[in-house]
């Protein structure tokens, strides 16, 4: 009877072995798991602060298309930087400059 007693045992303690070993690895993996979420979170974070900084590009670029093409800018274009005068218009140049100087943004 000892012997079947020694048999069920090492039985449980295998059995008991294996059990830990199961739950380890399923630690491991779910660590590693939870590891490759937590980066690609924190990429997807990354990714949006990036197209947000474009967005906010883009309406400037979009606000300065707008302003460049309406119909003063369009004028101020041609006075500047074309052969184009209005009548009564006082031309002089500035040595060393070309073009305009823009007025500020806010002055409007």
């Amino acid at each position: 009877m000892s012997a079947a007693v020694k048999s069920a045992w090492w039985h449980r303690l295998l059995l008991m072995v294996v059990m830990v070993a199961t739950a380890a690895a399923a630690l491991l993996l779910g660590a590693s798991s939870m590891r490759t979420w937590m980066d690609q979170n924190a990429q997807q974070r990354e990714a949006e602060s990036v197209a947000t900084d474009l967005d906010a590009r883009i309406a400037e670029l979009e606000d300065e298309v707008a302003r460049r093409t309406s119909d003063d800018g369009v004028r101020r274009q041609a006075l500047c930087f074309g052969p184009y005068v209005e009548p009564g218009t006082e031309v002089y140049a500035v040595m060393g400059l070309e073009g305009c100087v823009s007025p500020p943004q806010d002055a409007g």
